[in-house]
């Protein structure tokens, strides 16, 4: 079975370039046209998707990235935030989800599932009392897949892709 052959990995520094290409593909991918403009989306991989930045979340020990591998390639990652390094002050001891990303070709083989519940196990470890993370309002089969997995809308925000203002919905799974 695939599942056994699966690695999940500690994403170190010097695999800084590995986690800037599988971030800029899979965000492109899911976020680029048609969905967004092929202006906005570069914008916004510009501004956020740079080895400089890469390396500089890498090194935050307040960050976590996973990547997870099959046959030396990798199908996807995660981000987890602590402490100051989330992306919103959200009140309590949670651990926030900023990135979970699966490359197209194998979206729908349980790989998100598995990163989902390595961001799990992490939260417990680091005895977090809710994990919580912003999805983007239009991605019906993200929130789907969050309210399957025990998460509840608790409010929302709004995010910038370039010009165009989008509204992210905050969601929370206790612990």
């Amino acid at each position: 079975m695939i599942m056994k052959e699966i690695k999940i990995v500690n994403v170190q520094l010097k695999d800084n370039q590995k986690l800037l290409d599988i971030g800029y593909k899979t965000f492109y991918d899911a976020f680029g046209p048609p969905v967004n403009t092929e202006e906005n989306i570069q914008s916004y991989l510009r501004e956020k998707f740079t080895l400089e930045i890469i390396t500089k979340e890498l090194q935050n020990p307040s960050s976590q990235f996973y990547f997870v591998i099959l046959d030396n390639e990798i199908l996807g990652y995660i981000k987890l935030n602590s402490k100051d390094a989330q992306t919103e002050q959200v009140h309590g001891n949670g651990i926030e989800i900023e990135r979970i990303y699966v490359v197209k070709e194998h979206q729908g083989k349980k790989i998100g599932q598995i990163l989902f519940e390595k961001s799990l196990q992490v939260a417990k470890e680091k005895k977090a009392a809710f994990i919580w993370l912003g999805v983007w309002d239009q991605n019906q089969g993200a929130i789907r897949f969050y309210k399957r997995n025990g998460f509840k809308i608790f409010d929302k925000h709004r995010f910038m892709l370039g010009t165009d203002v989008q509204t992210d919905v905050m969601m929370k799974r206790k612990l």
